[in-house]
Parts: C-alpha cells; sequence; structure tokens
C-alpha cells in the first residue's frame, strides 16, 4: 500500500484499522463519483428535454435566454435562470458623484427628508460591489428606473451606463413542485447537505432504553 508520503508498505505491515480506514474511503469516494456522474447524467437529459420543447415549440423563453416551463395543472415548474454580473470602468465613479451631488441638492419630486436619504442609500447600495467584485444587476437596474426626469440625473444615467458592461454568469437550474394551489413553491433540491438523515449525531452512543421490569 501507498502511504500519505508516497512510499510504498507491504500489507503485513499496515495495521488493521488503517487498511480498514482506506477501504472504507475509497469506498465512500466511489460511490459519491458515481453519484456525481449519474447527477450530470441528469443534468444533461434535463436541458436536452428543455431544449426540445424550445426548438419545437419555443415556449417558455425569456429575456436573456431564461426559461420556465409548467406541467399541464400548474403543480410543477422546471426552470432555467442565468444570473448576470455588471462590471463598471473609471466612469462609475463620476455617475456615482453626479447622482450623489443631485440627491444632495435635494429633489423637486421629493421634498421631505425620508425618500431623499432612501435614494441616497440606494445609490450606495448599487455601487457596493458582491464578494465577488462585481456589481448586482438587479440594484444597479433598480438605480437606472427610478422615476426622476430631471436633467442632472439623466446625465448621471447616461454616465453610469457608459460605464456598465454586463457579463453572462452560471446558469442554474431549478425543479419545484407544490402541493395545492394555495401553498408555496418547494424546490426539489440535490445538495448532499439536506440530505442527512434527521435524528443521525455522528460520535454519540444512542440512548439505552431501559428493560422492562418482569
Amino acid at each position: 500500500m501507498t502511504d500519505a508520503a508516497g512510499k510504498e508498505v507491504p500489507v503485513e505491515y499496515v495495521q488493521k484499522f488503517d487498511r480498514l480506514r482506506d477501504k472504507k474511503v475509497r469506498r465512500i469516494v466511489t460511490s459519491f463519483t458515481k453519484a456525481r456522474k449519474a447527477l450530470e447524467t441528469l443534468m444533461a437529459g434535463t436541458l436536452a428535454e428543455v431544449e426540445t420543447l424550445i426548438t419545437e415549440r419555443g415556449v417558455g423563453v425569456a429575456d436573456r435566454g431564461n426559461v420556465q416551463i409548467s406541467s399541464f395543472d400548474g403543480m410543477m415548474r422546471v426552470e432555467i435562470v442565468t444570473r448576470y454580473s455588471i462590471i463598471l470602468d473609471d466612469r462609475a465613479i463620476e455617475a456615482r458623484r453626479m447622482m450623489r451631488a443631485y440627491l444632495g441638492q435635494g429633489l423637486e419630486q421629493i421634498h421631505d427628508f425620508g425618500p431623499r436619504q432612501a435614494a441616497l442609500a440606494l445609490v450606495d447600495d448599487a455601487f457596493t460591489p458582491s464578494r465577488a467584485g462585481s456589481l448586482r444587476t438587479a440594484m444597479v437596474q433598480r438605480l437606472l428606473n427610478l422615476k426622476i426626469i430631471a436633467p442632472e440625473w439623466r446625465d448621471a444615467c447616461e454616465v453610469l451606463r457608459s460605464a456598465m458592461e454586463t457579463y453572462r454568469g452560471k446558469s442554474y437550474l431549478n425543479v419545484s413542485v407544490r402541493p395545492s394551489r394555495q401553498q408555496d413553491w418547494e424546490t426539489i433540491r440535490l445538495d448532499i447537505a439536506d440530505c442527512w438523515p434527521a435524528g443521525v449525531e455522528l460520535g454519540r452512543p444512542e440512548p439505552k432504553t431501559k428493560a422492562k421490569a418482569k
């Protein structure tokens, strides 16, 4: 057997527990590898099924390639959602400065302090990058969709749009069901973390039951 340092060790010199440990780990890894391949096959087959519907009927295709299809009774749903991220160049700094300057002077449409502070907070949130270093598309779009018609604001929005570059990210497959039309959708998760058996805790002996008196 090969040890952790890469040295060959005769089996008779390997302790019984180490041989058992090696066997168990290899068996688990093999099982997970097979399960991974099965999931990849399932994903490929699902995408092929969806592609057939799109090609033959053109159903469920939304903007940016998002897809949503449902069963006839509306109780089952398959979605393919593509995430997009926004990268900004140096002009975004100027756009943020212009927006904050305009909001700081006061809006003709907003007279009290609260809404103005909310708009300033929205600007700051929209320009705060995620952990990946990109801006959240929904936040930037929400900022650009504000109903402000002042020329100063429109100019700032144009600068922001010119600074934006959108990148297509990962696509996600979501399969969900709902027990009834009055209940929320429940995603069928294929995450191994969700499959932990209820009540199982490693390293803790099961409680002993008291013997019944005869």
